[in-house]
């Protein structure tokens, strides 16, 4: 498996489970799991941890064991996860378009606050939290109601055909 700067993961080291760590790659491509329990390697970068450990370039090392992300990535952020503020503030990703994120006011995940790059929430220090909540199926009136707008209901062109087509 491949992973990419600043993935969280989690592993066991020498027999130490270790719930929270971080990927770190340096400029020369060699990739180092972050954490606060075991030192097994120096890199810059340490994103913040107390200790490195190196692995190889395919992200493997002997004393390494069950190295997996613990939660989804910025790569692969969607709407509904929930993302956190350097304070611990939550807000909720409520549309992702490439490199973009919009995301809600504190706490009230109804509401728009504004968009932002990827880069720029790390870099603000935001991290995310835990896994995708469990999607809400709504009614098309409750979306009008909850929205605010009049969602136009059409037939799809094959349902018009099929259902219709004795009609003719």
């Amino acid at each position: 498996m491949n992973f990419n700067h600043n993935d969280l993961v989690t592993c066991t080291i020498h027999g130490t489970t270790i719930t929270n760590a971080r990927i770190s790659i340096d400029e020369n491509g060699m990739p180092f799991i972050c954490q606060n329990e075991k030192n097994g390697g120096i890199t810059d970068d340490k994103l913040g941890y107390e200790y490195s450990w190196i692995l190889s370039r395919d992200f493997t090392d002997p004393s390494v064991e069950d190295l997996k992300l613990a939660t989804p990535t910025w790569n692969f952020l969607a709407w509904k996860d929930i993302i956190l503020d350097s304070g611990g503030d939550r807000r909720m990703v409520l549309a992702v378009l490439n490199e973009a994120v919009l995301i809600s006011q504190v706490n009230d995940f109804e509401v728009g606050s504004v968009w932002y790059l990827k880069k720029e929430l790390q870099k603000r220090g935001y991290t995310i939290e835990g896994e995708v909540p469990a999607v809400e199926e709504i009614t098309v009136a409750e979306a009008e109601a909850r929205f605010g707008v009049k969602i136009k209901k059409e037939l799809s062109f094959a349902y018009q055909r099929e259902t219709f087509k004795d009609n003719t």
